[in-house]
């Protein structure tokens, strides 16, 4: 299977698959079992509902079919208690006026001590028993020892039921029966109202499903329970020869037709009712829909969420990167704008942090040069006239130190060594006039020149600072010959002048490259009182003596009078040293 197509180059896709996927799955899940669990509770709520209404409906029809018996315990008792001769057709009056019965006919065991009597409409060859014409018959308690228990069978067309009850003496002799016939539609009247889930069909069937009544018209024809091959019969009659009671169901959601049975617990027999799966169930059909419904909704107000909280944040990774890109060309532009509080905005907060700080950095060095301390750079760079091109006129300090004698030395040696010797002097020089805030204008060949912009101090303290710097070159000469000759390369000195006089200070070049610098005629003073310098010698002009009266840890050891090239008038120049041991100078 080929994965690669799965790999998704965008953000945006692979966050929205990646975050909303496993959202979706979880609620649908959480739906699925939340609808599976609620749909079991409410099953079995509605299967105990079903079988306390079923067992209602059955009581019911019980209650009606033993209202003959119970008849006849009221008679026999009030028989005996005050010895009154029932007659027969007493006993039959009383039960045809009881509702639901149709015809009710005593049959004794022997016809032939049975006097005639008058036929009974719809009893067929059932007779009646006239006591009133034959006062020898009695029909009492104390001639009945025992009644049989009610015996049902249903007529042809299954309109009424027969019960038919025996009556014996006290020899046990039977004496006769008590043949009763009641309407169906009696005892299935208001059932299907008072029974179960106001159901649509009723009957009742008998031990072995034969039919016994129904409610349905249109089944006459039909004589047992599953007898048409109706699968959901079939499973009704094999339920009812292991429970008492229960409900069947075949598939679908909901099924098209549900049945209840419950058993008859005095009777033979069983009461079905069924019902239209989608009344029964409809509140289950409801909660699934609705719950389909509220996870669609749930989903869509997630994505919603997501997309929003997830454009603004994949808006601003996609600033972040083509602001890199930019920032990579050395295109700074604006700070990305911060619209939140959380790890992107930090991320954001960050990300400009650190571009106002490559464009500080790459500011310092293109106005600056790499030969500025840093921080000294920040400071000038407070100054708005240091930042800008052009510049203004103002006294600085200037210094330029030079190795005698390496112009013949750079000739017998190898361009490697000259490199090397010239890496090593000026990785000390650098970093001991960085110290002293000196601002190096730019190497020629083995020389330095260096100026020192007063800024916001006087100037005197500039000169002091300039000078400070060539004591500290000129004491870190005899360490760097060191390790020259570790090296075996031969050993280096040292002559550095010091001139001070107005100069252009500010930003020379162009847009794409500019330096901080100076120029003017102290420049070349400078250079030429640096010419004069010997090995070993710091000299300064006068300019610089001036400035330096106040400093008692420097002296003059001499001074001599120059021609300089370039200047018209002689200038005095002053070799100078540390009035005391440099390392306590230093301290």
């Amino acid at each position: 299977m080929d994965l690669s197509r799965f790999q998704f180059k965008k953000l945006q896709t692979r966050l929205l698959i990646s975050l909303l996927l496993p959202v979706l799955v979880i609620v649908l899940l959480g739906g699925a079992a939340s609808f599976w669990y609620s749909r079991g509770i409410m099953l079995d709520q509605w299967q105990e509902s079903a079988v306390v209404k079923l067992q209602r409906a059955a009581h019911y029809i019980e209650m009606r079919v033993f209202k003959p018996v119970d008849l006849l315990n009221v008679l026999f008792k009030v028989s005996d208690r005050k010895d009154i001769a029932i007659s027969p057709d007493q006993v039959v009056d009383y039960l045809l006026v009881m509702d639901g019965v149709v015809s009710a006919a005593y049959e004794p065991a022997d016809p032939a001590t049975a006097p005639p009597a008058a036929r009974l409409p719809g009893m067929g060859s059932m007779d009646r028993m006239n006591m009133a014409e034959h006062p020898g018959m009695r029909f009492s308690r104390s001639q009945i020892a025992s009644v049989s228990g009610p015996r049902y069978h249903a007529d042809e067309k299954g309109r009424t039921v027969i019960m038919q009850i025996s009556l014996f003496g006290v020899s046990e002799k039977r004496l006769g029966d008590l043949v009763i016939r009641m309407e169906f539609d009696f005892l299935l009247k208001d059932i299907l109202a008072l029974g179960w889930w106001q159901s649509d069909m009723a009957c009742i069937v008998d031990e072995t499903g034969a039919y016994m009544a129904h409610t349905n018209m249109t089944m006459t024809d039909r004589k047992t329970l599953g007898g048409s091959d109706d699968p959901l019969e079939q499973a009704i009659f094999e339920k009812m020869n292991t429970q008492p009671f229960g409900t069947v169901s075949l598939k679908g959601h909901p099924p098209d037709l549900i049945a209840g049975f419950y058993k008859l617990a005095q009777v033979p027999w069983t009461i079905i009712m069924f019902a239209d799966g989608h009344k029964i169930l409809g509140p289950i059909v409801t909660y699934r829909n609705g719950l389909a419904l509220g996870v669609f909704v749930l989903a869509a107000l997630v994505l919603v969420l997501i997309r929003f909280h997830m454009c603004r944040m994949v808006s601003q990774i996609q600033q972040l990167s083509e602001k890199a890109q930019a920032v990579a060309k050395g295109d700074y532009g604006s700070p990305i704008p911060v619209n939140s509080r959380d790890e992107i905005g930090h991320l954001v907060e960050s990300f400009n942090t650190m571009v106002e700080g490559l464009e500080e950095r790459d500011h310092i060095r293109n106005s600056f040069g790499r030969y500025v301390d840093p921080d000294f750079a920040r400071t000038l760079m407070a100054h708005p006239e240091a930042g800008q091109l052009g510049g203004v006129r103002r006294e600085a300090v200037m210094l330029m130190s030079d190795i005698r004698g390496f112009t013949n030395m750079s000739e017998t040696l190898e361009p490697e060594v000259i490199v090397a010797i010239l890496n090593r002097y000026f990785s000390h020089m650098i970093e001991i006039i960085q110290t002293h805030q000196g601002i190096i204008v730019d190497f020629y060949g083995d020389a330095i020149l260096v100026f020192f912009d007063p800024l916001d101090e006087p100037t005197s303290d500039t000169v002091l600072r300039a000078v400070h710097c060539a004591f500290d070159m000129q004491f870190k000469m005899p360490e760097v010959n060191r390790e020259l000759k570790k090296q075996n390369l031969p050993d280096l000195a040292m002559g550095i002048g010091i001139h001070a006089g107005q100069v252009v200070v500010g930003n020379i070049g162009s847009d794409a490259r500019a330096k901080y610098g100076v120029v003017g005629s102290a420049v070349n003073i400078t250079s030429r009182v640096q010419e004069q310098a010997r090995k070993k010698q710091i000299l300064i002009s006068d300019a610089v003596l001036d400035k330096t009266t106040r400093d008692k840890d420097l002296q003059v050891k001499s001074s001599f009078p120059a021609d300089l090239k370039g200047v018209d008038q002689a200038m005095t120049l002053h070799v100078i040293e540390p009035a005391k041991p440099y390392k306590t100078l230093c301290t």
